[in-house]
């Protein structure tokens, strides 16, 4: 996701990361992985719930499919570090407009299931400049 920063701004958003961990923890996550996006503590999992962002199953957990994903997660730079929270809490995406609706949503189906930058790019572009993507290529 950092490495799309830029195209981020150009759209006119603010990327937003939400974390179970304490501010201490997102700190020294932030740091080690030098990403240039601001990070919400969340540990009582409010917005989570807010959102219904569901839980990983034990059928799930021992899926060759995550092992996979996991694999790929790590290859594309998304190292594994200690978890912090609920480790069967599932990831999700939301672009929310101005006006609080949600533009774009996208619920993971396991822990190394996010969605791609082009993707939420895309929806971005959609709802804010109703497609006009000629200001940036996506």
């Amino acid at each position: 996701m950092r490495q799309f920063k830029e195209k981020f701004d150009q759209a006119g958003v603010q990327v937003v990361l939400i974390t179970m961990g304490t501010e201490e923890q997102n700190a020294s996550f932030k740091n080690k992985f030098d990403l240039p996006f601001p990070m919400v503590s969340d540990p009582k999992r409010s917005l989570y719930d807010t959102y219904k962002i569901g839980f990983m199953t034990v059928t799930s957990a021992i899926s060759p499919s995550v092992a996979v994903r996991m694999v790929k997660a790590v290859a594309k730079g998304n190292g594994i570090g200690l978890p912090h929270g609920d480790i069967r809490q599932l990831p999700a995406a939301f672009v929310i407009g101005t006006d609080g609706r949600i533009a774009y949503s996208y619920y993971g189906r396991d822990p190394a299931d996010h969605p791609e930058a082009e993707e939420m790019l895309s929806a971005i572009w959609e709802t804010l400049h109703g497609g006009r993507t000629d200001k940036i290529a996506v």
